[in-house]
């Protein structure tokens, strides 16, 4: 067993954390309107957005495909399940096929930073954990909205086996 995480895990914990926050959309679809400023959004809406879809655009990437435009991901519930299916039936046959080269360099275009260049492997991480870093920012918001998400967010909660 190798001491960091592999691909299948980090694919995991973002699939879960993906699946609360949608559950809590729909207990609470106030959190959508919840106020937020993070990368130029203006609500949580906005924000779960944009991690469906920069996670489907790396997907899309890391499979050599044309990307998918924001415009055309609706900015829903159902739109954001879309675009994390999307992700992740790309990301599970990747990490299946045992011939890929995670060594590779892809040049790509990203909104914020221009052209960029970077393996393979450096974009799937990025692909899994960019999400993460945006989830917790929208917990706290939604915390200070008076909502509380419900769930320990850790990674360490993927595999507590118990509490005495």
């Amino acid at each position: 067993m190798a001491a960091g995480l592999s691909g299948e895990e980090l694919l995991a914990w973002s699939d879960t954390t993906f699946s609360k926050w949608m559950e809590l959309a729909e207990r609470h679809p106030e959190v959508l309107a919840v106020s937020c400023d993070v990368y130029g959004v203006s609500n949580v809406a906005g924000l779960l957005h944009h991690i469906a879809v920069v996670e489907l655009r790396y997907a899309q990437r890391l499979m050599g495909e044309q990307e998918t435009g924001y415009d055309e991901v609706p900015v829903t519930v159902e739109g954001f399940r879309l675009a994390h299916s999307g992700m992740m039936e790309r990301v599970t046959n990747l990490l299946q096929d045992a011939a890929f080269d995670w060594h590779a360099v892809i040049r790509f275009q990203t909104r914020s930073m221009g052209v960029l260049l970077a393996s393979r492997r450096t974009v799937l991480n990025h692909t899994l954990l960019h999400g993460i870093r945006h989830y917790a920012q929208s917990a706290m918001l939604v915390r200070q909205a008076g909502i509380a998400p419900g769930w320990p967010m850790d990674y360490l909660f993927m595999g507590v086996l118990g509490w005495e």
